[in-house]
């Protein structure tokens, strides 16, 4: 499975070690934003390790399990690539896995 991966962080300190922690465990596509390859345990563990890196309240980091068809060197321009609507966010007030039926 392929997952992009972004990030919007306040702090400069914070935010080049997060993307060091990317950079080990994905290949950057565009400053703040990386494809990540692997299962969703590897994606778990990885967002486990941001979360580590993060203030809550002031930081974002999210990810979307990418489609299937979808190549990780893209196929379109000028419009985001097809995503399935599962994503990881890590927010200020909760963590949420949402699946594909939306929970």
């Amino acid at each position: 499975m392929k997952f992009l991966v972004a990030y919007d962080i306040c702090c400069p300190k914070r935010l080049r070690r997060v993307a060091r922690c990317l950079e080990k465990h994905a290949v950057r596509c565009q400053k703040s934003v990386f494809i990540l390859s692997g299962s969703r345990r590897n994606l778990n563990d990885v967002m486990g390790q941001l979360e580590k890196l993060i203030r809550a309240d002031d930081d974002l980091v999210q990810a979307w399990k990418l489609a299937p068809r979808e190549t990780p060197r893209g196929t379109q321009r000028g419009t985001a690539p097809t995503l399935f609507p599962e994503s990881v966010i890590l927010g200020d007030r909760e963590n949420r896995l949402i699946d594909e039926e939306g929970t």
